[in-house]
């Protein structure tokens, strides 16, 4: 009978044991949901997206629906499991002093959340940001009372290139807005225009050619430069962009800044792509990943 008692325990004990190894192995991955982007996620599981692209081998931060995702590392390695998680109490890291961060390369909303111990939403909160896209050089405050002071801005005159200016939330002046309004209607007026390389009239328009028409049409007369020509420009770098500022991206056909367009507010912008002038979202993720600065023409000031 006590024989029989034992292995009845001892059976009991296997069955727990292997239930207890699918639940770890189940919660090792997560299922990709409608809506879903890696940022949402690495918040929801309070790990980095550089976690979760590098437990899946991810090159870039494309996700799609029902697409299987590793969010521990535990589950493919034994050692990295805490030695006794039901008596070892976790340290709560005390909110940060800081009053800024600078974005470097690498880095996500999550990511600085998690350094500073703060939240997603407050740094949107206390950013004025709609979406969790951010740049390389974009000045980030970490609380409500801080501010980003002037020393900040920077002017690129054709010696900074991306990612090293910081920039500034400026509005622009009343005479800034009103040719900013004008631009963009011109550049609403050629949406549908034909892609044509070096063309910078209605008659054909590529990226950089879309801001040469639609600002001297504008009421801003500026010179005929490729996008990295503008980036380097008079141009100032700015941190909450509003309709009229200008967009750059990289590493879209070849390396570097390579692609601009002219921003219309509410995460849209419009530019001369490969299928004619257009209007597009940079949250959309071809080009939130490739998005480098917004900026502003410094007589636009």
């Amino acid at each position: 009978m006590k024989k029989t008692k034992k292995l009845r325990i001892l059976a009991l004990s296997t069955i727990a044991t292997s239930f207890l190894a699918l639940q770890t192995a189940e919660a090792a991955t997560y299922t990709v949901q409608k809506g879903d982007t890696l940022s949402k996620i690495a918040s929801n599981h309070k790990v980095t997206v550089q976690d979760i692209k590098s437990w899946n081998n991810l090159k870039n931060d494309m996700i799609y629906v029902a697409q299987k995702l590793e969010i521990s590392n535990y589950a493919t390695n034994d050692t990295a499991k805490p030695s006794n998680p039901s008596t070892t109490k976790p340290t709560t890291p005390s909110k940060t002093t800081a009053v800024s961060h600078t974005v470097v390369k690498g880095d996500s909303l999550s990511k600085i959340a998690k350094q500073y111990n703060v939240t997603i939403k407050e740094i949107k909160d206390w950013n004025g940001l709609t979406v969790d896209t951010i740049y390389i050089g974009q000045v980030l405050k970490l609380s409500s009372e801080s501010s980003v002071s002037e020393s900040e801005t920077v002017h690129n005159n054709g010696t900074s290139g991306a990612g090293t200016s910081s920039g500034t939330s400026n509005d622009s002046t009343a005479n800034g807005q009103a040719v900013y309004k004008k631009t963009v209607d011109v550049a609403n007026s050629v949406v549908g225009t034909p892609y044509l390389y070096g063309g910078n009239t209605p008659e054909g328009l590529d990226c950089s050619g879309l801001i040469y028409y639609a600002f001297n049409q504008g009421g801003l007369k500026i010179g005929r430069e490729s996008s990295e020509g503008y980036f380097n420009g008079n141009t100032t770098q700015v941190n909450n962009p509003i309709a009229g500022d200008l967009v750059f991206f990289q590493n879209t056909y070849k390396d570097g800044i390579s692609h601009m367009g002219i921003y219309i507010g509410n995460n849209k912008f419009i530019h001369a792509g490969t299928d004619g002038v257009e209007i597009s979202d940079v949250t959309y993720s071809y080009w939130s990943t490739r998005l480098v600065a917004y900026k502003r023409f410094d007589a636009i000031k």
